[in-house]
């Protein structure tokens, strides 16, 4: 397929200045081939949903997590994670820029999405720390003064803690006694909260290790709700998501529902249909917007677990199925107040953190996210488009306070860093600036239609292949436009080159080459049979209609009917020629009646050959036949070759009179053009006058049809006669 294709559509970018890690990135091998690779979704919460739904936790443990700030983690659940979704998603990510690339412009997660979505907040200190290294018994210390128990030796791996081991100390002390004491609250509070930052917020590709570095920053209770979890959990997602979309990785971790409540949020096409909220902890504080989530779902109109599915409909995504601003004023002012403290930095161009993570929040290529104007953002953030190859390993004792010192100025002056813009009023033109930008450095389309194998199996993705035969006809339509009204001689003909050089490339590309070789044949054609010959009216079998067709069929003559209709009319012979010689069937040899607006509007019968139908603006090309599937390229308004020097003729026969001398003597009268009911396809019939044979009597003396007037006569004459004998 390969080497018959070379039409070689560019799915960008077209311009590498912002993009310039395509090559490493895993949307060059799905456009190469290698598009069934789903990513793995690694989780290390474990059994923590299933032991919170069948303990609820305490009140006063509960009290402690929401000061916390992590309370809209555990009131929002965990959906069910869709691998596909969340591979089609990173298949759009760009690490150069930290957002998603659609087809509709930038998108991104940001501060807002995390605070509004789970509560998290945003706006504190930056979660950092001394990574000291220490030995097994000193976790265990710090585990049996923390969390309430001392782990085997076997439960920890390097700096950490099997979640198994967690799961067991919980099961094996599920309720909160009634005397228990506020360090037993605590404690009982931390392995919540270390499960739920450990286990899902900064969850690890390991499945089922907890990182105990975030253990000594719940030594204080008091001081876990001041500092910034929102913005180390999107650090952290950031991070995972530019590794992710390198194209040797097949795996990808951190908080994956944030992810994906993001994309039902605001892709209409992923979301599924809420039927009923699952919800039942209604005695509970409310949660964050993330909790509309946990439902009962209808899948009629979307799908789940199908790559090609959620590709196809990313590639073939429209405006209208983006939402740019899924938070009004009143929904935001309708949450709890946790789910908008933060709301003066969300649109903080800044640096973010999670130890050993650094990554940058960009607003400022994503405002409409925030109803604001897009304007094309400036130079990118000054940052190492490698960075997510950096992590921990190998780096002990090293304080990441220290090490991030270049960086953390940025987020110390957060509110410096705050980007404005005028408010959006309506939505962007698809020939608006940022737009022309955008898909100049983007790579819009994803699937490749080349790689599909000749018997594909289950949905065949097509929005390539829809893109490839856009750009095609969007190019010989603004070529034809560049050409003007009259095109040079050398012009049309390349003009004529391109379409038919490009045409069957693209044919090729996207599966239809077959057409190639076969003439396009898609108009109706101009004339039709009941156009040429109209259907008989009848009126039963006895009818006049049915009268006059026995009669042609036995050749006999038919005459005009209002001859007889003069109570004065001599008897006509039936060899007379004036009604032995009419041609009535004149019609059905392809003659057309044609006549003319003039003061009496006579009809005037010609001989002229029918030709198929053409429009009169549109002249009849002497061209190469090959060309014949392109002569409907020209759209309306495109250029009129009239003055071209190319020959160009409309071959149509001349009218002849008829040659046999007869004049039908045919008039039109009263309104019978306008009767609607002798029309077909909206065309008035004209109706010929009625014709009958007249037919002797036996005796021979008079026709048949004048016994009444003889009658009448004779009456009128015995009538006569009486009154003169009377007299």
């Amino acid at each position: 397929m390969a080497e018959n294709n070379t039409y070689q559509m560019d799915p960008g970018p077209l311009d590498s200045s912002v993009l310039n890690e395509q090559l490493t990135h895993r949307s060059q091998d799905i456009w190469d081939g290698k598009d069934n690779v789903i990513l793995n979704t690694r989780r290390c919460d474990g059994n923590f949903w299933d032991f919170v739904k069948d303990h609820p936790i305490d009140t006063r443990v509960l009290e402690v997590i929401r000061l916390s700030g992590l309370y809209g983690v555990y009131r929002s659940y965990r959906p069910t994670i869709d691998r596909s979704l969340i591979t089609s998603l990173v298949e759009r990510w760009r690490p150069e820029t930290h957002t998603f690339h659609f087809r509709t412009g930038e998108a991104t997660i940001t501060l807002q999405d995390v605070e509004v979505l789970y509560g998290l907040p945003v706006n504190g200190d930056p979660v950092l720390g001394n990574e000291l290294e220490r030995s097994t018994e000193d976790w265990k210390d710090i585990c049996q003064r923390l969390l309430g128990f001392s782990p085997l030796p076997g439960d920890f791996k390097k700096n950490s803690l099997k979640v198994s081991a967690l799961n067991q100390h919980m099961l094996r002390h599920p309720k909160l006694l009634d005397t228990a004491t506020q360090d037993m609250v605590n404690q009982k509070a931390r392995c919540y909260m270390f499960w739920m930052i450990a286990g899902m917020m900064m969850a690890d590709t390991s499945g089922s290790n907890l990182k105990l570095m975030y253990l000594p920053m719940l030594e204080d209770v008091n001081t876990i709700g001041s500092y910034s979890w929102g913005s180390a959990t999107l650090a952290s997602l950031y991070h995972y998501l530019c590794k992710a979309s390198q194209a040797k990785q097949h795996e990808i971790a951190r908080f994956l529902p944030l992810l994906q409540v993001w994309a039902w949020e605001r892709i209409t096409a992923l979301r599924p249909q809420i039927l009923a909220q699952r919800d039942a902890n209604t005695g509970l504080p409310r949660g964050p917007r993330a909790t509309r989530w946990f439902a009962h779902f209808s899948w009629t109109d979307t799908t789940q677990y199908v790559l090609k599915v959620f590709r196809d409909a990313l590639d073939s995504m429209t405006e209208d199925q983006f939402i740019w601003e899924p938070y009004s004023d009143e929904l935001i002012e309708s949450l709890p107040d946790y789910c908008r403290v933060g709301r003066n930095i969300w649109r903080a161009r800044v640096t973010i953190f999670c130890w050993d993570v650094v990554e940058v929040h960009l607003p400022d290529r994503v405002m409409r996210q925030f109803g604001m104007i897009q304007e094309i953002p400036p130079t990118p953030f000054a940052f190492d488009p490698t960075h997510f190859n950096y992590d921990r390993r190998g780096r002990p004792n090293t304080n990441w306070e220290l090490e991030h010192a270049q960086w953390l100025p940025f987020w110390h002056q957060r509110l410096r860093y705050v980007i404005n813009a005028p408010v959006n009023h309506e939505s962007l033109r698809y020939d608006d600036p940022y737009l022309v930008w955008f898909r100049r450095i983007t790579r819009l389309v994803i699937g490749n239609p080349t790689s599909r194998p000749q018997r594909q199996q289950g949905y065949v993705p097509n929005a390539t292949a829809y893109e490839a035969m856009v750009r095609y006809i969007h190019s010989v339509v603004d070529k034809a436009k560049s050409l003007g009204d009259q095109p040079l001689f050398e012009e049309f003909y390349m003009f004529r080159a391109m379409v038919r050089s490009k045409g069957e490339k693209c044919l090729t590309y996207v599966h239809e080459a077959d057409r190639i070789h076969l003439q396009a044949d898609y108009k109706k054609d101009g004339v039709h049979a009941d156009h040429i010959r109209p259907s008989v009216r009848r009126r039963g079998k006895g009818g006049v209609a049915g009268r006059r067709e026995s009669a042609i069929k036995r050749g006999q003559v038919s005459i005009e009917m209002d001859e007889m209709r003069q109570e004065d009319a001599q008897a006509v012979p039936e060899d007379d020629p004036a009604t032995t010689n009419c041609d009535i069937s004149s019609t059905s040899r392809g003659d057309t009646h044609e006549f003319t607006q003039a003061s009496a509007m006579t009809y005037q019968p010609t001989t002229t050959q029918i030709v198929p139908y053409m429009t009169p603006q549109t002249p009849q090309y002497s061209r190469d036949p090959s060309l014949s599937s392109f002569e409907n390229i020209f759209v309306e308004n495109g250029p009129v070759f009239n003055s071209s020097p190319v020959q160009m003729s409309i071959d149509i026969p001349e009218a002849t009179n008829r040659d046999d001398g007869q004049d039908c003597n045919i008039e039109i009268q009263g309104n019978e053009l306008d009767d609607s009911n002798d029309e077909v396809d909206g065309e008035p019939l004209m109706r010929q006058k009625r014709k009958i044979i007249r037919k002797r009597c036996a005796t021979g003396s008079h026709f048949l049809d004048q016994h009444g007037r003889i009658k009448k006569q004779r009456g009128r004459g015995k009538k006569q006669q009486g009154r003169s004998k009377n007299k």
